[in-house]
């Protein structure tokens, strides 16, 4: 299936698209609500802060500004290597080299930048500050809305 540009993935289905298309900005899907902790806050706190907001991605905070993001998958893998979360810090597990976007850049532009960096969140920053963030949730429901359900 190719992609007509502007058209999105419903209207090749035949299905009247309601809400925003693969070629429109993705500050129309971006969380601006985001939950920031300071890089000293042990991993256990982090563990407990994403829960209780229901997010899965935190930004990790030093006094010049976001330095990193830290997600549950981080999270999982140092549960998974055994090792201590009250001893570990946000700092030690971020992910420190940042890829971002623009609010302007097309939602579909954001996918491809998640599928070739490996990442399942994007920053969306203007003139260096983080304004939002994206997850490849969010990048799938534009991608695959008005597609019917597979029968069977």
């Amino acid at each position: 299936m190719t992609l007509v540009e502007g058209e999105g993935t419903a209207a090749l289905a035949g299905i009247p698209r309601t809400g925003p298309t693969p070629t429109d900005p993705v500050r129309l899907v971006m969380a601006r609500r985001l939950l920031g902790v300071a890089s000293e806050r042990s991993l256990r706190d982090v563990a407990r802060e994403l829960y209780e907001s229901e997010v899965g991605v935190v930004l990790v905070d030093n006094p010049g500004g976001a330095t990193g993001l830290l997600s549950e998958r981080d999270l999982v893998q140092v549960v998974a290597d055994g090792e201590d979360l009250d001893e570990r810090q946000a700092a030690d597990v971020m992910t420190a080299d940042l890829v971002t976007a623009e609010p302007d850049d097309s939602i579909a532009k954001v996918g491809a930048l998640m599928r070739d960096a490996g990442v399942r969140h994007v920053p969306i920053a203007v003139a260096g500050t983080v304004v939002g963030v994206v997850s490849i949730r969010d990048v799938l429901a534009v991608l695959l809305a008005g597609l019917e359900p597979a029968q069977g």
